[in-house]
């Protein structure tokens, strides 16, 4: 139980859903269209490692549920826009800190 990516076959088009619920919700993730961004459910997936984390999370309005730390099904439709859009702002810098951070981490078990 949880949020899942539901996406289609080419990878173009992903959204968040609760398999809680059975509910999608939140934005629409579409491919990049260029090789710095990925495919849309690659894009759901850094979202999602990106909110888990966020410095900003208390800046987003949530429904003031306790429960998982950064549950992005905490957040309203507001809230959730609201990390989205800060997401988008620094998607290529993730993309790029997470490729030198698994690259350290191959070089390392060499």
């Amino acid at each position: 139980m949880g949020v899942h990516i539901l996406s289609d076959r080419g990878g173009s088009v992903a959204a968040l859903y609760c398999s809680t619920s059975e509910v999608a919700f939140g934005p629409i993730f579409h491919d990049g269209g260029s090789p710095e961004y990925k495919d849309a459910d690659e894009r759901a997936e850094a979202f999602l490692r990106w909110l888990s984390t966020t410095a900003t999370w208390s800046r987003y309005e949530n429904h003031g549920v306790s429960g998982r730390h950064h549950d992005a099904r905490q957040l309203t439709d507001a809230g959730l826009q609201n990390a989205y859009s800060d997401w988008l702002a620094q998607e290529a810098a993730q993309y790029k800190a997470e490729d030198a951070a698994e690259t350290v981490r191959l070089s390392s078990e060499d």
